[in-house]
Order: structure tokens, then C-alpha cells, then sequence
């Protein structure tokens, strides 16, 4: 089961949540604004999308579980 997607970076926000989302049924992606504040809770059920143009525009980061 996958925990991370690393080659999702510079995809479109909305397709990589629809990847991350095929990819392991356990997981519920969340597309977020890259500059955004986030307070470091890990959760084991949610990938944070980080996006320059939420929702729309290519994710920046490689998304992974937390």
C-alpha cells in the first residue's frame, strides 16, 4: 500500500488527489495552498496536497501520509 507519491509533483492538484485516492482507499486526500500554515498533527488517514494555485495548480511537494 502506498504511503508517499513522489511522482505526482508538478501534477495537477485535482489529478493527484484522484491518484492518491485510487492508490490506497484508506487514505482521503486534502489539497492546500502551499504557503499555508498547517500545525504538525500527524494523521495516518490524510495526505496534505500542497498546490501553488489551490486547487487547480501543479502540487509542489511530494505528498505523503501524515
Amino acid at each position: 500500500m502506498k504511503v508517499e507519491w513522489p511522482e505526482l509533483k508538478g501534477v495537477n492538484g485535482i489529478e493527484a488527489k484522484k491518484k492518491i485516492e485510487s492508490d490506497n482507499p484508506h487514505v482521503t486526500a486534502f489539497i492546500y495552498p502551499q504557503d499555508i500554515y498547517l500545525p504538525a498533527i500527524n494523521c495516518c488517514n490524510r495526505v496534505i496536497v500542497p498546490s501553488d494555485d489551490c486547487p487547480n495548480g501543479p502540487v509542489t511537494n511530494s505528498p505523503i501520509i501524515g
